[in-house]
C-alpha cells in the first residue's frame, strides 16, 4: 500500500490543487524562459548582422585600395557596442587587412564569402558573424564579428528570477486559496465518516446527519440518511427473524439429536451385522473348503474305481451300469466345481489367462464332446465355424469351453426334438483384435418374456417345474454371464416360449503373433460338382458356406427322391455330380436307400458319396452295404469335412475290405521298479492311487499313513517322487514337506518332487501347497491321464 494512501481526504484534496497550480506554474515557467532566450538570441543576431551588413559597406573603398588606416580607424568604431569582442576584415585572396582590437592574432580562421551570403554560428560563449564584402558586384573581402554572449545570458537570468518570483507568489497565493476552499470541502466528508465510524462502533442505526449544501455532498448526506433508516427498519425485522430462528433451531437441534441417536443406534447394528456377514462370509468359505474336501475324497473313491472298473471284462449290462455310474458321478463333480467357480466369482478372485487358442477348434470340440448327449435325444447337432475365421488368437481357452459347454449342455437338455444349431461366426477386425460372436440357438421349449431378467440369477431356472423334470443347480447360466463379463462382454439371450432360444455374445481376442498357415489343399477341388442331400435348412446352409469357402460348385437337394432327379437331369445336360454328400434321416428314403439306389443307377453310380449322420458313426459293414465312400458322424469339423472330401475324391473307395479292431494297449507307462511313496490316511484313496500307479506300470509303491510316517519312510529310501495327501492326523501334507525339505537343506540332500494330491481346489489351495515346499499340485477325484501328465515331467 503507498504512502498517500494513508493520507486524508483533506491533504489529498490540499495536495492535488497544490499539485495541479504548482505543474502549471513550472511549466508556464520553463515555457518563458525558453521562449525569452529564443526571442533575445535572435535579437542579438539581427543586431550584430545589421551591425557586420553596415560595416561591410562602408568598408568597401578601404577593402578596394587596401587602405589599413581607413580600415583600421573605420573598426574602431565598434567600440561603441559592448558586446563586440572582436572584429577582423580579410581581403579577397584571405589577407587580414585590419582587426579590432588591434592585435597580431585572432582566435578563429575566416574566408571571403561567396557573393549575396553571410554566415552565423553560435558557440557557448560566443556569436560569429561573417559578411561578404561588395564593390560592383564583386567581392573584395570578408568582415567577421565576434560578439560575447555574456550580456544575453545576463538577461535571461534575470527575466528567469522575475519570472520565478512571480511563480512563488503565485504558489503561496494559490495555497491559501486551496486550503480555505477543501475545509469547505472535506469538512462534510469528514462528518460523514465520523458518523459511519461512530454507527460501525455502537451499532446505533437512528443517527441522522443535518443537510448543509444541496450539492453532490448534501445528496452524499440524504443517501446517509435514508440508509441508516433502512438499516434500522432491517435490524428490527432481524431481531424479529432471530428470535423465530433460535426458537426453530432449538427444535431442529433436539431432532438432530435425535437422529443422531438414531444414526448411532443404525451405524452400531450395520457394524454388528457386518462383522455378523464377514463371519457368515469366512463361515461360508469355510464350510465351501471343508465340504468341498469331504465330498471330493469320497468321490476320488468312487470316480476312482469306476474308471478301473472300465479296464475290466464286463457284459454289455454291466457295462451300461458303469456307465451310467461314472456319468452321474461325473456330473456330481460338475456341481461341485461349479459351487466353486461361483464362489471364486463372487469373491473376485478368478482371473482369465490370455493364451494362443483356436475359436474354431475350441468350438468343433465342445460340439463334438456333446453330439452323444444330443444323438441319445435323437436331435439334430449343427455346428458352423466361420470359414473366415482367424486359426490362432490370444484368449482363455478353458473359461471359454467352460461358457459354450453350459450354453450348448443346456440347448440340449431342453430341447426334445428339433435342432441345437451352434455358430462361431467372425465380425473382423479392429486394430490388433478380433472379434468374434458366438450363438448357441435351439428348438427347445423356450423362455417366458418376464423369466429371462431373472434368468442369469443364481440358482434359478425358467421356472420351478424345470428342475424336476430337466435337473440341474441353476448356476450354470449365472457363471457363464460373469465368465463373458470377465471376457469384458455380455451374454444376451432371445426368446419366445415354446419355440426355442439363442443365446450369445461377442467377445474380442487380441490378435495372436504366431499364426499357423492354413491349409491351401482344398485349392485342388474347385473342378468338383457336388450335391447336398439333407431335409434340414440349416445343415444345408452350413454345407453351402463350406463349399463356397473352398470353391466347389454344388447344389442342394431336400430329400432322396429330388436328389435323384436333379442327378439324373445333370447327366442329361452333360454335366454329372462327382460328389454327394447325404444325410442319414430324411422322410420317405433316408441316406442309405439314396446311396444304393445311386450305386445301382449305371449313369449315376460313378458319383462319389460321402453319408453325413447323426445317429453316430456307420460301422465298415454298413458303410459297404449302402456303397459310400465315406461317413462323417454330426457335428463334425470343417477340418474332418475337408479330409473326407480330400480322400473320398483321390480313391474311388475310402473303404477298406476289412478294418481290425484295434486292441486295447497293455504296454505300461513307465518302469515297474520306480519307487514311489504314497501318502494318504483315506484305505479308499489308497487303493484308488494304487491302483491308478500300477495301470501306469509303477507298483513298487510304499504307504505312508500320515505325515510322520512321510518323514521317517523318505529317510531311509530314495523315492523318485511322493504324492502328498495334505490333511491327516499326527501331522499333516504342509507340515511333512517343511520337514523333509529342512532336512533337505540341513543334510545337503537330494531333492524329493513332492506332488500334492488333495482334495482341496478352493482359491488359493494350489499356491499354498507349492508355498509349503511342494512342487507340483492335482486335486481330488483323479482321473488315470490327468495323474500321468502330472507324474510324468517328474520321470522324464
Amino acid at each position: 500500500m503507498s504512502r498517500s494512501s494513508k493520507l486524508s481526504i483533506e491533504r489529498k484534496l490540499r495536495y492535488a490543487m497544490m499539485t495541479t497550480a504548482e505543474i502549471g506554474l513550472l511549466v508556464s515557467l520553463l515555457v518563458f524562459s525558453v521562449s525569452d532566450y529564443m526571442k533575445s538570441r535572435d535579437a542579438m543576431l539581427e543586431r550584430i548582422q545589421n551591425l557586420a551588413q553596415v560595416f561591410s559597406t562602408n568598408s568597401q573603398a578601404s577593402v578596394y585600395f587596401e587602405d589599413k588606416a581607413a580600415a583600421t580607424e573605420l573598426l574602431q568604431g565598434l567600440n561603441v557596442v559592448s558586446t563586440i569582442q572582436e572584429a577582423h576584415l580579410f581581403l579577397a585572396n584571405g589577407e587580414r587587412l585590419a582587426s579590432y582590437p588591434k592585435t597580431d592574432t585572432f582566435t578563429f580562421k575566416a574566408q571571403p564569402t561567396p557573393p549575396s551570403e553571410r554566415t552565423a554560428r553560435f558557440s557557448d560563449d560566443y556569436l560569429d558573424v561573417s559578411q561578404a564584402v561588395y564593390f560592383d558586384g564583386k567581392p573584395l573581402g570578408t568582415i567577421v564579428i565576434r560578439a560575447s554572449l555574456d550580456s544575453l545570458y545576463q538577461q535571461i537570468t534575470l527575466n528567469v528570477l522575475a519570472a520565478l518570483m512571480i511563480t512563488i507568489l503565485a504558489i503561496i497565493i494559490t495555497y491559501i486559496f486551496a486550503f480555505r476552499m477543501q475545509r469547505q470541502i472535506t469538512k462534510p466528508i469528514t462528518e460523514l465518516a465520523q458518523a459511519m465510524k461512530q454507527v460501525s462502533i455502537y451499532q446505533f442505526y437512528d443517527h441522522e446527519l443535518e443537510k448543509k449544501s444541496n450539492d453532490e455532498i448534501g445528496q452524499l448526506y440524504d443517501n446517509f440518511n435514508e440508509m441508516m433508516n433502512q438499516i434500522s427498519s432491517r435490524d428490527k425485522q432481524l431481531n424479529e427473524h432471530k428470535k423465530e430462528l433460535e426458537s426453530t433451531v432449538e427444535l431442529r437441534t433436539e431432532a438432530l439429536n435425535l437422529a443422531n441417536t438414531n444414526l448411532q443406534t443404525a451405524i452400531e447394528e450395520a457394524n454388528q451385522a457386518k462383522e455378523t456377514a464377514l463371519e457368515a462370509a469366512q463361515t461360508k468359505s469355510a464350510f465351501l473348503a471343508n465340504m468341498s474336501h469331504e465330498i471330493r475324497t469320497p468321490m476320488n473313491g468312487v470316480l476312482g474305481m469306476l474308471e478301473l472298473m472300465k479296464d475290466t471284462e464286463l457284459d454289455k449290462g454291466q457295462r451300461d451300469y458303469l456307465n451310467t455310474a461314472y456319468g452321474s458321478a461325473d456330473a456330481l463333480l460338475q456341481i461341485i466345481n461349479d459351487i466353486l467357480d461361483f464362489s471364486k466369482i463372487e469373491a473376485g478372485k478368478l482371473e482369465l489367462e490370455t493364451i494362443d487358442m483356436s475359436p474354431s477348434a475350441l468350438t468343433d470340440d465342445v460340439c463334438a464332446l456333446l453330439a452323444g448327449k444330443a444323438r441319445e435325444k435323437t436331435i439334430e447337432l449343427g455346428c458352423y465355424t466361420d470359414v473366415n475365421m482367424p486359426e490362432s488368437v490370444k484368449g482363455d481357452p478353458v473359461r471359454l469351453r467352460q461358457v459354450l459347454t453350459n450354453l450348448i449342455g443346456n440347448a440340449v437338455k431342453f430341447t426334445t426334438e428339433g435342432e441345437v444349431i451352434v455358430r462361431a461366426l467372425y465380425k473382423g477386425k479392429d486394430g490388433s483384435r478380433h472379434k468374434v460372436r458366438f450363438e448357441v440357438e435351439d428348438t427347445g421349449i423356450g423362455i417366458a418374456a418376464d423369466v429371462i431378467p431373472k434368468l442369469f440369477e443364481p440358482f434359478s431356472q425358467a421356472d420351478n417345474s424345470t428342475t424336476r423334470k430337466f435337473g440341474g443347480t441353476g448356476l450354470g447360466l449365472t457363471i457363464s454371464r460373469q465368465l463373458v463379463e470377465l471376457m469384458d462382454s455380455q451374454l444376451q439371450v432371445t426368446s419366445e416360449q415354446g419355440k426355442g432360444s439363442c443365446f450369445f455374445f461377442e467377445v474380442d481376442f487380441e490378435e495372436s503373433h504366431t499364426l499357423p498357415v492354413k491349409s491351401q489343399k482344398h485349392m485342388v477341388l474347385n473342378d468338383i460338382y457336388a450335391l447336398v442331400v439333407d431335409d434340414n435348412p440349416t445343415n444345408r446352409e452350413i454345407m453351402h458356406k463350406y463349399l463356397e469357402a473352398w470353391n466347389i460348385d454344388h447344389a442342394s437337394a431336400e430329400n432322396g427322391i429330388q436328389a435323384l432327379e436333379k442327378m439324373k437331369d445333370a447327366v442329361t445336360a452333360g454335366r454329372p455330380f462327382d460328389l454327394v454328400y447325404l444325410d442319414m434321416q430324411m422322410p420317405d428314403m433316408d441316406g442309405l436307400e439314396v446311396s444304393k439306389a445311386i450305386a445301382s443307377d449305371n449313369k449315376l453310380h460313378s458319383a462319389r458319396r460321402i453319408m453325413l449322420t447323426s445317429a453316430g458313426q456307420l460301422s465298415m459293414r454298413e458303410q459297404r452295404a449302402a456303397d459310400l465312400h465315406g461317413c462323417l458322424a454330426k457335428p463334425f469339423r470343417q477340418s474332418q469335412l475337408l479330409d473326407a472330401t480330400m480322400e473320398v475324391m483321390n480313391r474311388h473307395s475310402a473303404i477298406p475290405d476289412e478294418v481290425p479292431e484295434a486292441p486295447k494297449s497293455t504296454e505300461k507307462q513307465f518302469g515297474e521298479q520306480i519307487p514311489v511313496l504314497l501318502v494318504e490316511d483315506n484305505p479308499v484313496n489308497q487303493k484308488v492311487a494304487i491302483a491308478m500307479l500300477k495301470k501306469l506300470g509303477l507298483s513298487n509303491v510304499d504307504i505312508a499313513a500320515n505325515g510322520q510316517e512321510a518323514v521317517d519312510m523318505s529317510a531311509g529310501k530314495g523315492y523318485t517322487f511322493a504324492l502328498m495327501d495334505c490333511q491327516m492326523p499326527v501331522m499333516s501334507g504342509y507340515e511333512a514337506t517343511n520337514v523333509i525339505r529342512k532336512r533337505e537343506q540341513q543334510q545337503k540332500g537330494i531333492h524329493l518332487p513332492i506332488i500334492a494330491m488333495t482334495a482341496n481346489a478352493m482359491e488359493g489351495d494350489r499356491e499354498k501347497c507349492i508355498k509349503a515346499g511342494m512342487d507340483d499340485y492335482i486335486s481330488k477325484p483323479i482321473k488315470v491321464d490327468s495323474l500321468k501328465n502330472i507324474i510324468s515331467p517328474w520321470l522324464s
